[in-house]
């Protein structure tokens, strides 16, 4: 038993660290970044007059959205884009309280070219997308939640983005993570999502990247095809349905939007390993992709690379780490548990100092752990949404 937990161990640890450093070496440290950031960057300082801007339509998923909804339509108007190009798609998934009286008030009172369309019945986040962009009149599709604030110029700077660059689908940006009180819970998001926005740049500079970033989305309708409604991740769907198409989708370096985050580790892990069991089904559901030329870097590299990250490194990782203190309980019990309490304590102390290579473990290890609730929780099919509680 010794011998089978020591290969284990040595084979899970060699599998993951070959995964990450092959993708610090041919993503993350990608000759292209560099000029990837400039274009991006030199294309939205050259704002387009008003008159040139094109429509655009908001689909907004709801599902008691009460608290907020009334806030996301002013956010919407006080965009620094035309307010008469912008037309607002409410997609309101049977809502209990008064989430579309609410909207519908709201839409008046701001003169928003606004309609509110109600689901028959409960439906979820992609069915509501699919009839949302069914609906919609114009060619560019801004995909946003009830919850996400926009940044004033990020409309008219993804939309500079989209109209500059050649054989792109998609774009999104950062969606900064924003919370009243600093915890355990909070610093590891900040860290991860910082860790996010540079896989998601240098990917997009290579070729593309998924799934994106929720919370704001510019895509172009004629490259949309209708998601599955019960497997996988709205915008993880809608990123790699484009690039199968042949079209890009890339993440920017410019801060699109605000997300207001959880603050107790509890509310986090549940929304975490939601979002990862179906960021893993949307990887899982395209392994078509895996190795095939015919999406160039992304196909042979990006894709390959994340379906590992993904789907092996957080069944390895735990491998690996319960091997390893079957070897040292083996050894020695004292040992073990000495062990075992430092790594605790180090883990500990990357949520509440400001050592930047210990915020980075912690970081990494909890994203591990939630993928791989992810993978456990895997076959479970799409339900409904509900709103996150962002609350201790």
């Amino acid at each position: 038993m010794f011998i089978i937990a020591l290969i284990v161990a040595v084979a899970s640890y060699a599998v993951v660290m070959s995964t990450y450093l092959l993708y610090i070496a041919l993503v993350l440290r990608n000759s292209k970044i560099k000029e990837y950031v400039r274009l991006t960057k030199q294309i939205v300082t050259k704002p387009l007059a008003h008159e040139e801007l094109p429509s655009v339509t908001a689909i907004i998923p709801m599902y008691n959205e009460e608290p907020i909804i009334a806030k996301k339509l002013q956010n919407l108007a006080e965009l620094d884009y035309p307010i008469e190009k912008i037309e607002v798609l409410l997609v309101d998934d049977c809502s209990t309280d008064r989430t579309c009286e609410i909207a519908e008030n709201t839409i008046n009172k701001l003169r928003l070219n606004g309609i509110i369309i109600k689901n028959p019945q409960r439906l979820g986040a992609n069915a509501s997308y699919n009839i949302g962009v069914t609906s919609a009149s114009s060619d560019l599709i801004l995909r946003t939640d009830a919850d996400i604030m926009v940044n004033p110029d990020a409309l008219q700077k993804a939309v500079q983005i989209i109209l500059n660059i050649e054989n792109l689908g998609g774009v999104t940006g950062m969606m900064d993570p924003v919370f009243d009180i600093t915890t355990t819970a909070t610093t590891m998001e900040k860290k991860y999502r910082n860790l996010f926005d540079k896989m998601s740049i240098a990917e997009s500079a290579l070729h593309s990247t998924y799934p994106g970033g929720g919370g704001f989305t510019l895509i172009k309708k004629s490259v949309y095809s209708p998601i599955p409604i019960n497997q996988g991740s709205t915008d993880a769907n809608i990123s790699l349905s484009m690039i199968r198409k042949g079209f890009r989708h890339i993440f920017v370096a410019e801060t699109f939007c605000l997300e207001l985050v959880s603050r107790g580790l509890k509310e986090q892990m549940r929304q975490k390993a939601r979002r990862a069991r179906r960021l893993i089904q949307s990887t899982v559901n395209n392994k078509e992709f895996l190795f095939n030329k015919e999406y160039r870097e992304f196909g042979m590299v990006i894709f390959p690379l994340r379906f590992a990250m993904f789907v092996i490194c957080p069944f390895l990782v735990f491998a690996g780490i319960l091997s390893t203190f079957y070897l040292l309980f083996s050894y020695s019990l004292f040992l073990a548990v000495t062990l075992g309490v430092g790594a605790f304590l180090v883990l500990y102390a990357g949520t509440r100092t400001k050592i930047s290579s210990l915020n980075s473990v912690t970081s990494v290890l909890a994203q591990q752990f939630y993928l791989l609730l992810g993978l456990f929780l895997l076959p479970k099919k799409n339900g409904t949404w509900n709103s996150i509680k962002r609350t201790k």
